[in-house]
């Protein structure tokens, strides 16, 4: 059956803006977090920013690793990733220590997702090296060597191009054997898309159906090429979504969260990500279902909004994951 997840809201979108004061908003991301899981979604997850999207404002982000220890703690059923965690934010030792003890403190729940970073503001402002793409890319498989060695082994030793350990000891090791599902958020075909056939449990496609299947074909082939089944690769699809049941009702959901925004950016937007009818949603969800997508997993703009009765992901629940589940 179809597993669906949706987002803890923690600021990069500019979603808990409405909210006031850093204090109120842990507590709105916290409680939005246990109403999503009460709601029976089956994975709640996290982007790892700094800086908020579409626009940089002095607004908060909670760190993805640290919401991710709390959420831990909170919840107790619902599983918890990150889309992604950026290989270049944190060293790979220090990452598989963190994400070892987050396994534990949630009882085994935690999928860690893995990029290669594309933000360059953020960067540059938090003294990262950007670097080139190759650069970042080599970096984030040094990244996946050593947590998989280091989330596995007694003593771990990886020789990699930019990140290397020697003997690491890492315990407590993770609950879930013989590790955490890891996932790869990657497109490109020639470089990405092999990595994520040579390490990742699972790829993670954030663009429309009509690339799907083309970058689905390519990453099976690098998965033959390696030696890998291709059927051992999990699937997951990360769509903004919005279920409007008329134009009006459309127009003061852009007034309420994009006010300003020039129109014909943000109609591009929405009609970029899964946006219109129940019946609209359904179908193009289905689609990439019955193309191989195990997991389904939805921005909301509106997530603070969660528990009131009227937010889309509560919509969704009602109106569209049936649907899914019964495939």
């Amino acid at each position: 059956m179809v597993q669906i997840g949706t987002f803890a809201p923690q600021g990069w979108r500019l979603e808990l803006r409405e909210v006031v004061g850093a204090a109120a908003q842990w507590a709105r991301t916290k409680s939005v977090a246990l109403e999503l899981e009460h709601l029976g979604y089956d994975s709640l997850w996290l982007y790892d920013h700094f800086h908020t999207v579409p626009r940089t404002e002095i607004q908060p982000t909670f760190e993805c690793w640290t919401t991710m220890a709390a959420l831990a703690e909170a919840t107790s059923r619902i599983r918890l990733g990150q889309l992604v965690t950026c290989a270049l934010y944190r060293n790979p030792s220090y990452l598989a220590k963190i994400s070892a003890c987050v396994d534990v403190i949630s009882g085994g729940r935690v999928d860690v997702g893995l990029g290669a970073g594309w933000k360059e503001d953020e960067f540059a402002a938090y003294s990262y090296d950007f670097g080139t793409i190759r650069s970042r890319l080599d970096r984030m498989a040094d990244t996946a060597r050593i947590l998989k060695a280091m989330w596995t082994e007694e003593r771990a030793t990886v020789s990699g191009k930019y990140h290397s350990v020697a003997g690491a000891v890492n315990e407590p090791k993770p609950i879930q054997t013989p590790h955490p599902p890891l996932w790869i958020g990657a497109q490109g075909e020639r470089v990405a898309l092999r990595m994520v056939a040579e390490f990742a449990d699972g790829w993670n496609h954030n663009r429309s159906l009509a690339v799907f299947d083309q970058k689905l074909e390519i990453l099976h082939r690098h998965c033959r090429d390696v030696g890998r089944d291709p059927q051992t690769m999990r699937i997951s699809v990360e769509r903004f979504c919005a279920i409007f049941d008329d134009d009006r009702e459309r127009q003061a959901f852009i007034q309420r969260h994009w006010p300003g925004a020039k129109p014909e950016r943000i109609n591009a937007f929405l009609d970029e990500g899964c946006v219109g009818s129940t019946e609209k949603v359904i179908d193009e969800l289905r689609s990439f279902v019955d193309r191989g997508a195990e997991l389904i997993i939805l921005w909301f703009q509106d997530l603070a909004d969660v528990g009131s009765g009227t937010s889309q992901a509560e919509r969704f629940i009602e109106r569209v994951a049936p649907a899914l589940r019964a495939r």
